[in-house]
């Protein structure tokens, strides 16, 4: 079932008209018609199944049949701090981050990063980076759409994660005995991904200073463009479906 998202005060009626972007794509794109249905939220967790009552060349108009919280998303919260990446490798990370469960993303520029922004790029980019997530979000029926913060330094990217609370990690190429598969449920967990070239020793000891451990991601290297799907596939199975 095709998933939009509204803001949260447009759901608590029994009517719900889509506008802009979405209706465009019910009429146009989809071509959808009176009588189908839909499923609609409000980006914090609350999912309505409507049926479309009327379409007009501007809006779409559905009467909401159910409305109950969305099961989309996982029982902890998950927040990927992620050093830059270079390409087009930063949408792919944030569209499966969100595909997975993550719950918000935090760019950060390391000492390797090769991917460097230029003065004022940080806001062009960080905007295609929640569309990417909103439209992540409405593919795989999401209940939230996951918050993606402006790009920040290293230092200030450990600050937040610090604030953060839960279990806080950096996965590390050169951690021996701490396996991620030794990581316990929780209801949050804080965890770093290095840009390609890796963290150097002096940032991991930081990391160390700011409560944050190691962990290894098992005997194979990972790419900087897999290495956060993988872990969060991992939470999912310690923390939701074990």
């Amino acid at each position: 079932m095709q998933k939009f998202f509204v803001n949260s005060r447009d759901i608590e009626q029994n009517e719900i008209v889509l506008t802009g972007e979405n209706a465009r794509h019910i009429s146009l794109s989809l071509r959808m018609a009176p009588g189908e249905r839909i499923c609609v939220g409000d980006g914090r967790g609350t999912d309505c199944l409507c049926e479309i009552v009327r379409i007009t060349s501007d809006a779409v108009y559905a009467a909401v049949k159910e409305r109950g919280p969305s099961a989309g998303d996982p029982p902890y919260r998950a927040v990927l701090y992620q050093a830059l990446a270079k390409g087009d490798k930063m949408d792919y990370i944030v569209q499966k981050a969100v595909e997975f469960g993550v719950a918000e993303i935090v760019p950060f520029e390391s000492s390797r990063c090769v991917a460097r922004l230029r003065e004022g790029q940080g806001e062009k980019k960080t905007a295609r980076w929640r569309r990417i997530a909103l439209e992540a979000a409405k593919q795989c029926g999401r209940g939230t759409v996951p918050e993606v913060r402006a790009p920040v330094s290293y230092a200030e990217a450990l600050e937040l994660a610090e604030k953060d609370g839960g279990v806080g990690f950096v996965c590390y190429e050169n951690e021996r005995d701490v396996s991620i598969a030794s990581l316990k449920k929780a209801g949050g967990y804080s965890f770093f991904i290095g840009p390609e070239g890796g963290f150097s020793g002096e940032e991991i000891a930081l990391a160390e200073k700011h409560g944050l451990k190691t962990v290894s991601l098992g005997p194979r290297i990972l790419r900087c463009e897999s290495a956060s799907g993988f872990v969060l596939a991992c939470l999912c199975f310690i923390a939701e479906l074990l």
